[in-house]
């Protein structure tokens, strides 16, 4: 769990106006209360604007904080200090006082992101006990993935997503006249997590993409690009290489493992909400 990252994501997030609040308990959860204030502030944190899916998140995390306490979990202020040193080096925090003055901005104190944290931490805590030491990826697994993938082709591919058909032009334009795929990429794409890598998505096998992409992308010489247009808009695809298929064992180990991960977390959460004692008041 990347809790810099997260905490980052939340500081930073533009906030909805929900106005005044009007505190009661929202839910009961293994007999611990959840107010609606905890829920307003759940739902702006992560711009979630239908409070009824921030209240679902909430319970659910509240399910994990009262399990990690019944089993005796905790986390010391020594681990807290460490998580807020940590942010504050991840994202280029000088002093404590910076710190306060950004969290403030949002509304927050400095106890109320180290309340944050040991929650954040807590749950770790208990996601390792539980579900991440049950996880195991064999020598077997990962030979079986490498021998469907040895051999296959591989192709490096970027591309430009607009809705606007003068975009689309625009962009083609300027691939024509010799400006670099990436540099237009991060200038005219839509597609802004693409956009800020130069368009790049990654290297892919046939069958990887949603067909109409996957069509273009295995229609073209690699070195060349094209545009297509699909229901939701425009897409320039550009191949930049292709090279027979070799196996990364280490990079197919932590695909395994995060397709167990996920998947084992699943079935404990669903354990834990079935077994949970919830009464809901919202």
């Amino acid at each position: 769990m990347r809790l810099a990252l997260f905490l980052l994501i939340s500081l930073l997030w533009a906030f909805p106006s929900y106005g005044k609040i009007v505190d009661y308990i929202a839910a009961v959860v293994n007999g611990e209360p959840v107010l609606y204030s905890e829920i307003v502030s759940y739902a702006k944190e992560n711009g979630i604007s239908d409070l009824r899916v921030a209240r679902d998140k909430v319970i659910e995390k509240k399910i994990l904080l009262t399990e990690a306490k019944s089993e005796g979990l905790k986390v010391s202020d020594a681990e807290v200090e460490r998580a807020v040193k940590d942010f504050m080096e991840k994202n280029g925090i000088k002093d404590e006082k910076e710190l306060k003055k950004l969290l403030a901005k949002e509304g927050l104190s400095l106890s109320e992101m180290k309340e944050k944290l040991r929650e954040q931490l807590l749950i770790a805590k208990l996601i390792a006990r539980n579900v991440k030491s049950k996880i195991e990826v064999s020598d077997g697994e990962i030979e079986q993935v490498c021998q469907k993938e040895e051999g296959k082709p591989v192709r490096d591919v970027y591309y430009i997503f607009t809705r606007n058909r003068a975009t689309a032009d625009k962009a083609m334009e300027l691939l024509k006249n010799g400006v670099p795929f990436e540099k237009v990429a991060r200038e005219l794409s839509e597609d802004r997590a693409t956009a800020e890598n130069g368009g790049h998505i990654g290297r892919v096998t046939p069958g990887m993409l949603i067909k109409p992409l996957d069509e273009a992308v295995w229609s073209l010489k690699p070195g060349n690009f094209k545009l297509m247009r699909t229901s939701n808009g425009f897409y320039i695809v550009y191949v930049k290489s292709e090279e027979k298929g070799s196996c990364n064992r280490e990079r197919i180990r932590q695909q395994l493992y995060m397709m167990k991960f996920q998947k084992t977390l699943k079935d404990y959460l669903d354990r834990l909400k079935r077994t949970a004692s919830v009464k809901v008041y919202m």
